[in-house]
């Protein structure tokens, strides 16, 4: 019996999260999952012995490498310790007060287990913080899996425009009216929005770098304009950096990009890898946190063992040249596939930033945001992923998530990489098996 077959028995559709199941790759009548036994560096090996090149780094959060170094020698200093005392470590101390020194926007610091707190915690604080309750989202943004915040994150390519569509069973009807919904880099809009509604209007959320839907950057001024507007309406605004989050600068987003909001959160690069994330903000809005004032906490917020992880992923960033090194690595791979679809003379773009970006296939020369990937050939995709599979190279079946490189790629691994994607580009343009898969761009109505 194979693993997924086990799964089944236990686990709601085989796995421990929706984001796990593949429908395309495996070409079977049911969807599946591919288990792994282990991983290090930048490859990871399954069940079955196979090993991969790895693209998918988690969703984004191993940026150092699997099993990194520094990071489990720092991290097993801590666990013989003690791992969790129900009062607070030094750690938290020193670990924000290090991120207080990279990211522009955070002048205090709260600290939660995964992203999907962090935003709730964003949102709650601008909300106790302006008195307001409408919060401005934009179509494809995932910004976790609260019910405040899941809705329109992937809604059918024709469904009508402006209007909020829960993205899971179960989220009160109710909500929907304290959604306001944009389209991405639309400037127009988005004043005429604000405009009317800005006094209704906690906050403005965004991935200042689209992540859900494929890499989708901001128009040039774009996030400028949004600050702009919320400074104008009094309306906080909150990047949601859990992906873009020390990944595409040690930064993030608002230092690449140079635009400071009013709160922002991160996750998934900061621990490379261990449950942490962050809310972190200007000091007269994070002021609103506290007892009687706006809730926030968690048994395991701040827990030594996630902080110690954290730590050490921020010493290698100002110690080594993380970033320059993954930057390099990730031109030379974008430069490299850029070349194979024109050598092939195959319609298709590589869009985004050397640590994070995502393969189109589409006559489009950019993606502007959710609706144009209506243009894209999400099956191709799928069909070449199943052929780099079977080359060792490892990226999502998902067309929406990002590729994502890290510190431990090599210049074998980008050599293999490419070899591999030239050799299965040509079978998966030419294969006839069909994909009949549940669309992952549908949505619960």
């Amino acid at each position: 019996m194979d693993m997924h077959s086990r799964a089944l028995k236990v686990l709601p559709r085989g796995v421990s999260s929706n984001a796990r199941l593949w429908h395309k790759t495996c070409r079977t009548h049911r969807p599946c999952s591919i288990f792994i036994e282990s991983a290090k560096g930048s490859h990871l090996w399954d069940v079955d012995g196979n090993e991969y090149i790895d693209y998918r780094l988690g969703f984004g959060p191993v940026i150092l490498g699997h099993s990194y170094p520094a990071v489990h020698d720092h991290i097993h200093k801590y666990d013989e310790k003690g791992i969790i005392f129900a009062l607070d470590n030094p750690l938290e101390v020193s670990v924000a007060e290090k991120i207080r020194k990279l990211v522009p926007s955070a002048e205090m610091v709260r600290f939660s287990v995964t992203g999907t707190e962090a935003t709730m915690h964003a949102i709650r604080i601008a909300r106790g913080y302006t008195g307001r309750e409408k919060v401005i989202r934009f179509e494809g943004q995932y910004h976790g899996a609260h019910d405040y915040a899941l809705f329109s994150t992937e809604p059918p390519f024709d469904s009508q425009k402006g209007v909020p569509i829960p993205s899971s069973l179960g989220i009160p009807k109710a909500l929907r009216d304290l959604i306001i919904l944009q389209e991405w880099n639309d400037f127009e809009s988005m004043e005429k929005t604000v405009s009317k509604h800005g006094n209704e209007v906690a906050a403005i959320i965004c991935e200042p770098v689209m992540g859900n839907a494929a890499v989708i950057p901001p128009a040039p001024g774009y996030l400028k304009f949004l600050k702009e507007l919320a400074d104008k309406h009094g309306v906080v605004l909150i990047f949601d950096e859990v992906k873009t989050g020390f990944r595409l600068a040690r930064g993030g987003a608002q230092e690449l990009l140079g635009v400071k909001p009013h709160l922002s959160t991160s996750a998934k690069s900061l621990a490379n890898g261990y449950p942490v994330s962050m809310i972190g903000g200007l000091q007269e809005i994070m002021d609103i946190v506290g007892p009687k004032k706006v809730a926030h906490g968690g048994t395991y917020t701040g827990n030594p063992i996630s902080m110690a992880a954290a730590e050490a992923t921020l010493d290698e960033f100002e110690t080594r040249n993380v970033h320059e090194s993954i930057n390099k690595f990730g031109s030379k791979l974008m430069t490299g596939i850029r070349e194979i679809l024109e050598d092939r003379h195959v319609d298709g773009i590589v869009q985004g930033f050397p640590s994070m970006f995502q393969v189109l296939f589409t006559n489009l020369s950019e993606v502007r945001n959710y609706r144009d990937l209506s243009s894209c050939d999400f099956d191709l995709f799928a069909r070449l992923q199943l052929e780099l599979l079977k080359q060792g190279v490892m990226f999502d079946e998902d067309n929406g998530e990002p590729l994502f490189t890290c510190y431990s790629h090599t210049q074998e691994d980008l050599e293999k990489t490419l070899q591999a994607f030239d050799a299965a580009l040509p079978v998966a343009l030419k294969s006839d098996v069909p994909v009949e898969i549940e669309d992952r761009f549908t949505t619960w109505r």
